[in-house]
């Protein structure tokens, strides 16, 4: 096939709800690569929905991860299975040429289209969800169990659904967007600037400004939190060389002067050892988190990169086919998280570990859930054991009979 720099436009059409009606624009690809990139998009959705699910199985087995942090990851858990989910129907339209390959069940692909969306959006906020619950629990720990109580926490979780939802279908409701069958694929069409607008306004700029200054404000107070933890482990170092040269009177005091949050005696080496650990786990887990949202955002940068080159060529041939593929990069975001935990964090990399190996009586503090499930395996008899038994009596019998 040729590729040449021609220009063409969407024809214009009234659009009927429930409808069967799509556009075309010209291929600036083979059929051959569409199979391709199914077939890429296809493992990716595979290994979304396995790897997403051990997310979600993980916290609902060990009481250990139902902390209020990782109900926004679960919440994240559940997006990214949505988008897996979602991904096979896309996959199912680039098989079709030119046209949705399952006749009569058009719906699918605009709910397809609106989906995808809808789970990107949300994805974006509960990023910056958590990114805020973090800044509170490292900085303001008193705030921490104000804010993060069970009602209030089922209120922030839902936000991040409420928001993209209500806005894809408000804009739906009033002809801005449409969901449809579109370049081999089941997308969005936009028929004004305002989905662009009103998505940078409530879908983009509020959770990246939520993520970029969590994180900034983060780093900022751990750096300045291990400087004055340097500064008090020295001046207890050269505390403790002048004690023999104190009063009784003057060591009370500079014991009770030291005394830390947790209320343990700093002069003990052990309370020194438990404060760092604890500061060193909240940190890795902050961290790997952080490191989700590099990932989120290493998936999405080259799409709308390639996105505001397309709409400023208007359908060159060259940028067109370069998108084709750019635009499969933001799927691979539902595989990374459960790779990132998986391999990096601290508590779920523990527990996951137990259930690839399927080791699950092994999983750290059990919740009643997984406690339920290994005594039902427990109390399940052994079919094989069932049926050695006749056997093994018939044969005692067989040889009691024949020695008499």
């Amino acid at each position: 096939m040729n590729i040449s720099n021609t220009t063409t436009t969407a024809p214009d059409y009234d659009w009927e709800w429930p409808g069967e009606r799509h556009w075309y624009w010209p291929s600036y690809w083979e059929y051959w690569e569409q199979i391709l990139l199914a077939v890429l998009l296809g493992l990716v959705a595979i290994t979304g929905l396995i790897g997403n699910s051990m997310i979600i199985a993980a916290v609902a087995f060990s009481k250990k991860l139902q902390t209020s942090t990782n109900a926004f990851v679960t919440s994240l858990g559940v997006a990214d299975l949505l988008t897996s989910f979602t991904l096979v129907w896309y996959v199912v339209g680039l098989l079709g040429e030119n046209e949705w390959p399952i006749p009569g069940a058009y719906w699918i692909c605009q709910l397809t289209g609106f989906m995808i969306f809808a789970c990107i959006g949300t994805s974006m906020w509960t990023l910056g969800m958590i990114a805020i619950n973090r800044l509170i629990l490292l900085i303001k720990p008193i705030w921490y169990e104000k804010i993060f109580t069970s009602w209030k926490l089922a209120i922030l979780v839902a936000i991040p659904w409420v928001i993209p939802e209500a806005f894809l279908l408000t804009l739906h409701v009033t002809g801005d967007v449409t969901y449809a069958y579109a370049v081999e694929e089941c997308s969005v069409w936009a028929h004004s600037g305002v989905f662009i607008i009103v998505q940078s306004v409530i879908g983009l700029i509020p959770p990246l400004l939520a993520i970029v200054g969590s994180y900034i404000w983060i780093y900022v107070y751990i750096k300045k939190y291990f400087r004055r933890q340097k500064q008090h482990l020295s001046q207890f170092s050269d505390s403790s060389t002048n004690d023999d040269s104190q009063s009784p009177g003057m060591q009370n005091t500079t014991s009770k002067f030291m005394i830390t949050e947790e209320g343990h005696d700093p002069n003990s080496d052990n309370a020194v050892q438990r404060r760092k650990q604890i500061s060193k786990q909240e940190i890795e887990i902050t961290k790997n988190l952080f490191v989700v949202v590099i990932g989120f955002f290493a998936c999405f940068i080259p799409y709308f990169i390639m996105h505001s080159f397309r709409e400023s060529t208007i359908n060159n041939a060259n940028i067109e086919h370069a998108f084709f593929y750019v635009k499969g990069i933001p799927f691979i975001n539902s595989v990374i998280n459960f790779i990132i935990y998986a391999m990096k964090h601290p508590d779920f990399k523990v527990v996951l570990r137990h259930m690839m190996r399927c080791s699950y009586a092994d999983i750290p503090q059990p919740s009643p859930i997984l406690k339920y499930l290994l005594s039902r395996k427990n109390q399940k008899p052994d079919s094989r054991l069932q049926d050695e038994v006749p056997e093994n009596t018939t044969m005692l019998g067989l040889g009691t009979t024949e020695l008499n």
